[in-house]
């Protein structure tokens, strides 16, 4: 269940489902969402080289990783709308340390309801999206089930 406050009432949301995508990545390997299902917490993080907010939550993103269990998750820096040559050029500059994909067509930003950036998703291994946020949390503990 996920928490949703409206007008200062908290309501249960069941999770929704992540939707299956394939992107290509920078290191020229195809990523498929769908290979990771069933085996522990993914993050998605949705970013442009052109966003501020972007460029802050590098630290923040950096920070989750020694989340609890975070050792076990993977993270996916998305992309969003960018060419490689500069989406490589900004994750060089601010050392993104996790796996990077291309959304040039921003198909998936609009398949995820992606409408500004950056959005950060966390998915469990069930493929339930469990946090959805413009900035990541603080932390969160992936050794949860």
């Amino acid at each position: 269940m996920i928490a949703v406050a409206s007008a200062g009432s908290l309501l249960w949301a069941a999770p929704e489902q992540a939707k299956p995508f394939d992107l290509p990545g920078l290191d020229g390997k195809q990523f498929r969402l769908a290979d990771h299902t069933g085996k522990g917490y993914v993050v998605l993080n949705f970013w442009a080289r052109w966003c501020a907010s972007c460029e802050e939550e590098v630290p923040e993103l950096a920070a989750l990783m020694k989340s609890p269990g975070a050792e076990k998750a993977l993270f996916v820096g998305v992309n969003v709308g960018d060419t490689e040559t500069k989406a490589g050029k900004f994750v060089k500059k601010f050392k993104y340390p996790y796996l990077v994909v291309m959304d040039k067509n921003k198909a998936v930003a609009k398949l995820y309801g992606v409408l500004g950036l950056p959005v950060t998703l966390i998915i469990d291994k069930e493929g339930r999206i469990v946090f959805r946020g413009s900035r990541p949390p603080k932390t969160f503990d992936f050794k949860l089930p």
